[in-house]
């Protein structure tokens, strides 16, 4: 009872202020630059969900899916982080000779690529600082490739392969094959930058 008062009452109301300055804050990140906040995401994203702090900007996401109509601050950025966790496990299991590393990395891969990190983040790229610089960097190319195109999604999902028809609205199929060329982008950054930095312990 006291604590549905004291969210209903207080939390409530600051953390409604506190998402709008967030909001207002992307957004003026947005008008600065359509292809900011994309490449900050895209290659921050995979730190972002060790800690939870991703909710953050999905339901910022969802907000402006709800008011405009499509969302440009989380959705892009995190199909090419996802993504290109997915290229940086396929480098890991092209590369390493250790059995059991090849077929974890393999299926990490192909559920990162699309759209589930869990088993890439956890089971390959935090324990191999080559796969988390691939993905990195991957995530911050295909953000800002995407960023600078525009890339709209209309619909949400887990970012990946699997939603990428989230791409499709407002009677064009231009954002659909924005992220297809950036989510194609993404996998193959990655996969090249952990292919040659990777080396087996």
């Amino acid at each position: 009872l006291i604590t549905a008062i004291v969210t209903l009452l207080i939390l409530g109301p600051i953390g409604a202020v506190i998402g709008n300055w967030l909001g207002d804050f992307f957004k003026w990140l947005e008008n600065f630059g359509p292809w900011v906040v994309p490449t900050i995401v895209g290659a921050t994203f995979p730190l972002m969900v060790t800690t939870g702090t991703h909710y953050g900007l999905v339901s910022i996401g969802i907000n402006n899916r709800m008011t405009i109509g499509y969302d440009t601050i989380a959705q892009p950025g995190a199909l090419a982080s996802n993504v290109a966790q997915g290229g940086a496990a396929l480098a890991i299991a092209l590369k390493t000779k250790d059995t059991n590393k090849k077929a974890l990395a393999s299926s990490a891969g192909i559920t990162a690529i699309c759209g589930i990190t869990e088993p890439a983040l956890y089971g390959v790229t935090l324990q191999n600082k080559a796969a988390l610089i691939g993905s990195i960097v991957a995530g911050g190319v295909g953000g800002f490739f995407l960023g600078i195109l525009g890339a709209r999604n209309f619909a949400g999902g887990s970012p990946g392969l699997l939603t990428i028809a989230a791409y499709i609205g407002e009677d064009t199929l231009k954002y659909f094959y924005t992220a297809i060329a950036g989510l194609v982008i993404s996998v193959v950054v990655s996969f090249i930058v952990t292919f040659i930095l990777y080396k087996e312990d």
